[in-house]
């Protein structure tokens, strides 16, 4: 399976872990709300995508980032 390039670099710096996929664009310190969080996978110890995604149900599509977001 093809990951995004972005998320397979996040997993390679984060083991035994998770990778976010966002909709919109943050900052690393950025609060991000639950309603642009599309779902993430899940990172094995070696860095590695295992290919389990799971979808976040609070997701909005089309969440637009606000000043208060």
């Amino acid at each position: 399976m093809d990951y995004p390039p972005e998320a397979v670099e996040e997993a390679r710096r984060n083991p035994n872990g998770y990778v976010y996929k966002i909709e919109g664009k943050y900052g690393p310190d950025e609060f991000v709300p639950i309603e642009a969080i599309v779902g993430w996978w899940k990172v094995d110890s070696s860095g590695n995508i295992t290919g389990e995604f799971t979808s976040n149900s609070k997701h909005k599509l089309g969440f637009r980032k606000t000043e208060t977001s």
